[in-house]
């Protein structure tokens, strides 16, 4: 890795490292690791408020692995927004009410991805019934 790459990383990491201990703050319902296409990621699932959750989704490497490296950014992204959405459908005894805000480290649209590098975390809110 370049020096250049490894102070983007470091640069990357620091939110989400803000964020890890944020969650450490408040009461996480669930936590573990979850993989898609050969790349593995750790979440946690927050209790917020009164039927309220947020996931926390963040990629456990600098790059993506296997098979989800090779497919395309905008296929990527999907993957893995349906990796979440199966964790948050999971998460809710009685099923979701509704879901919230969602934060990613890149948007699908705009960005090129050459490397596989992003998207790096998630955070989605939403509640349950």
């Amino acid at each position: 890795m370049t020096k250049t790459n490894t102070i983007k990383y470091i640069f990357f990491m620091l939110p989400v490292i803000g964020i890890r201990i944020l969650a450490n703050a408040v009461d996480i319902l669930n936590q573990g690791v979850s993989e898609v296409g050969g790349s593995k990621f750790n979440y946690s699932v927050i209790d917020v408020g009164l039927n309220e959750r947020r996931i926390e989704v963040v990629h456990a490497k600098e790059k993506y692995d296997g098979s989800l490296a090779e497919t395309s950014f905008r296929d990527r992204h999907l993957q893995v927004f349906g990796m979440v959405a199966g964790l948050i459908k999971g998460s809710c005894q009685n099923g979701v009410s509704s879901l919230g805000k969602v934060t990613i480290s890149r948007d699908p649209e705009q960005d090129e991805d050459q490397d596989a590098e992003h998207p790096q975390y998630f955070i989605w809110e939403y509640s349950c019934k």
